[in-house]
């Protein structure tokens, strides 16, 4: 069967809408206040480290994925138990992410609408994306990035009036411990998430650098999360911004350039909407096809249809409200350390030996 390949754009703009669907509507002071933008800074600096090593374990093995590439370096029982954990990894960040955007939708617009229908709507959509290909997947990312980015410079623009630089001071106020805290939460939930696009790596083209990916993808997602919550500061404050649980829409919420223009939080709602759904879809796709791999079934539509209908079952038991998915992130920033770091650091140690004996033969 034919490999689906991605341009190097492609994979840059599902990888910036993987690492903004969610952080931007919750980019918030990351519980250090104005300082955050200081610790998303040190997180950028981390991520930047680890996604080197993704992209280094792509350029030892190229056009190979995640599950081929284990198998390979530390054989086909320790790969298999890798690739499960890993695809473990993809579907309880969809159960989070799912049971997240239900719970935003809920909140924001459809406050009588129970949470179910909403999952399973959500579900469908993602699903047939799912099922359609990472190819189908890139080429709507190639559209969608550039309109998500378009809907966030309008409204920051339309934002200006409303911004009051004061509240971005003092700096430093916080401890640097404080901030080391802040940025392993910013770099678990951000950049170092992008580790599940090694079970994708089959489709990055040999012509394509890898390192570039990651690094651009990072980089560019960095420079927005930074104006979305220079934003969501400058006009809440940071009282309010520490209280809300979606600051950035609740700051949009406050323009009104009258009745035409009243009502723009429906842009970013929309915009939530989007980046979520994609990276759900990456999740799912993930999970799929670790598990193809590791059960060898050959049925695509039949694993995507297990993952979405255990994602919906664990999405519903899991988590009561969005308080208590904002308190697993206190929890959530070590319990998926062994999946960005451990397992993905382990695999290159061994592909470097493995490529190392491979050369001194």
């Amino acid at each position: 069967m034919q490999k689906a390949m991605m341009s190097m754009r492609q994979n840059i703009c599902i990888m910036v809408l993987f690492l903004v669907g969610s952080s931007a509507i919750m980019g918030g002071s990351w519980g250090v206040g104005q300082d955050a933008w200081i610790a998303l800074l040190i997180a950028l600096g981390f991520g930047s480290i680890i996604v080197l090593v993704y992209a280094r374990i792509i350029h030892l093995y190229p056009e190979m994925d995640l599950c081929d590439i284990a198998q390979a370096v530390f054989g086909k029982i320790i790969g298999k138990v890798i690739i499960v954990l890993m695809s473990w990894y993809a579907i309880h960040l969809g159960v989070i992410l799912l049971r997240l955007l239900s719970e935003f939708i809920n909140i924001v617009a459809l406050q009588e609408t129970p949470q179910l229908p909403m999952m399973i709507i959500i579900l469908a959509v993602t699903g047939y994306i799912a099922f359609s290909g990472i190819e189908t997947l890139g080429r709507l990312a190639i559209i969608a990035l550039p309109l998500y980015l378009f809907i966030n410079l309008y409204t920051m623009t339309l934002s200006v009036t409303d911004i009051k630089f004061s509240n971005l001071l003092p700096i430093m106020e916080h401890s640097f411990n404080a901030l080391l805290m802040a940025s392993l939460k910013i770099f678990t939930t951000t950049f170092a998430g992008t580790v599940i696009f090694l079970f994708f790596a089959d489709g990055v083209k040999k012509k394509n650098n890898p390192y570039k990916i990651y690094l651009y993808s990072i980089f560019i997602s960095a420079l927005l999360l930074l104006a979305i919550f220079f934003l969501s500061v400058m006009v809440l404050g940071v009282p309010m911004l520490e209280k809300e649980y979606f600051p950035f829409y609740t700051a949009v919420r406050t323009i009104n350039m009258g009745e035409f223009l009243s009502r723009i939080e429906l842009m970013i709602f929309y915009n939530f909407l989007l980046g979520s759904i994609v990276k759900i879809s990456v999740c799912l796709l993930a999970a799929e096809k670790g598990l193809q791999k590791v059960f060898n079934i050959k049925n695509k539509g039949q694993v995507l249809a297990i993952v979405s209908f255990f994602i919906l079952i664990v999405g519903m038991f899991e988590f009561d409200s969005v308080i208590e998915i904002f308190n697993f992130t206190e929890f959530y920033q070590y319990y998926v350390l062994p999946f960005q770091i451990v397992i993905p650091i382990l695999l290159w140690i061994g592909a470097e030996m493995k490529m190392g004996r491979r050369r001194s033969r």
